[in-house]
C-alpha cells in the first residue's frame, strides 16, 4: 500500500478528543471488551468478504481491525489509520501477536487528509470517531476519494442522549442526562464533542453523496452479573455525564447520583440482580458512485 505524504494544514493536524479519556488505552479495552458481543454483530453487518481491502479510519489501538481481518483473510488486507502515535504502537504491538497480522498494517494519519491513493479501498469503516469532527463533507469526501467504485463507506458511532442506568431515580436520571445536555449546549468542550451524533448519521451519509445508505441501531445492554470491565466502563460513562452536568446539577443530585456508581459506597448499583444499562450506537452503511 503506498502512503502519500501531504503537507501540513495547521487547521486540521490536531483532531479533537472528547471529555472523557478516549486515547487511554485501558479505557478503550474495557470499552471494547464490554460490548465485544454487539461489535461482532456490527462488523458482520458489513459484509466483508475474504480478499476485501478494508481501511479502518480512527482506528485507535485497533480493536475493530482484528475483527475485520478476521472476516477478510486470508486474501484481503486491513489499513488501520489513527493520528495518536501512541494507539498506532500499540495496535501495532497486538498486531504481531495475533493469527491474523499478516494482512494487518497500521500507520499514523489524520481522517481528514487520509495519507492513501484514490481507488485502493473495497470498503472504508470509522467508528466512535464523527463525534470529533467538525468537518463531516471533508471527512466523508476523504473517504470517498480513496474508496473503489461501488465501494462501502461505514460510519458507526453512539447517541448520548439515548442511555439507561437503572435502578438510578427515573427523575434524577433524566435531571442529569439534562443537564448534561444544557452543560455540552452553554459551555461545551474546548475540543468538539457532539454527544448526539448517532441520529444524524443516516442524513450525512446521504448529504455526502452515498447511494443506497441504510441504518440501524444497536441497544447496547449490559446486565449481571458484570466483568470488572464491564463496571469500569459503565462507571466511568456514568461520571462523565455527572461530571459534565455538574454546573447545572445541585450538590444533593451530583452526590446522588455518584453514590449510585461509587463500588465503595452501599447504594452502589452495579453488583445488584436489577442493575440494567443500555446505550444507542448506529451504523450507517453507503455505497460509493
Amino acid at each position: 500500500m503506498e502512503i502519500i505524504t501531504r503537507p501540513s494544514d495547521s487547521r486540521f493536524d490536531r483532531e479533537p478528543v472528547g471529555s472523557m479519556q478516549f486515547i487511554d488505552v485501558e479505557w478503550l479495552l474495557d470499552h471494547h471488551e464490554t460490548k465485544a458481543v454487539y461489535r461482532r454483530e456490527m462488523v458482520d453487518a458489513l459484509g466483508l468478504r475474504p480478499g476485501d481491502i478494508v481501511l479502518d479510519v480512527g482506528c485507535g489501538p485497533g480493536f475493530w481491525s482484528q475483527l475485520i481481518a478476521e472476516k477478510v483473510w486470508p486474501t484481503g488486507r486491513v489499513v488501520g489509520v489513527d493520528l495518536s502515535a501512541e494507539l498506532i504502537r500499540y495496535a501495532c504491538q497486538r498486531r504481531n501477536e495475533s493469527r491474523y497480522g499478516d494482512i494487518m498494517e497500521f500507520h499514523e494519519g489524520s481522517f481528514y487528509e487520509l495519507p492513501f491513493p484514490g481507488n485502493s479501498f473495497s470498503a472504508i469503516f470509522f467508528s466512535n470517531c464523527f463525534t470529533y469532527v467538525t468537518d463531516p463533507e471533508r471527512v466523508l469526501s476523504e473517504q470517498k476519494r480513496v474508496a473503489r467504485f461501488g465501494g462501502k463507506i461505514a460510519v458507526k458511532d453512539f447517541d448520548g442522549g439515548f442511555v439507561v442506568f437503572n435502578p438510578v431515580q427515573h427523575d434524577l436520571s433524566y435531571r442529569v442526562l439534562g443537564a448534561t445536555a444544557r452543560a455540552l449546549k452553554v459551555c461545551p468542550p474546548t475540543l468538539p464533542f457532539d454527544n448526539f451524533v448517532g441520529r444524524k448519521l443516516n442524513g450525512l451519509m446521504k448529504q455526502s453523496g452515498l447511494s443506497q445508505v441504510s441504518t440501524k441501531s444497536y441497544a447496547i445492554q449490559l446486565v449481571p452479573p458484570l466483568s470488572r470491565a464491564a463496571k469500569r466502563y459503565v462507571a466511568g460513562n456514568a461520571q462523565w455525564y455527572c461530571e459534565t452536568a455538574k454546573p447545572f446539577l445541585s450538590q444533593d443530585d451530583f452526590d446522588a447520583w455518584s453514590g449510585y456508581f461509587d463500588q465503595n459506597s452501599d447504594r452502589c448499583i452495579l453488583d445488584r440482580d436489577d442493575f440494567y444499562f443500555c446505550m444507542l450506537e448506529v451504523l450507517s452503511i453507503g455505497t460509493v458512485g
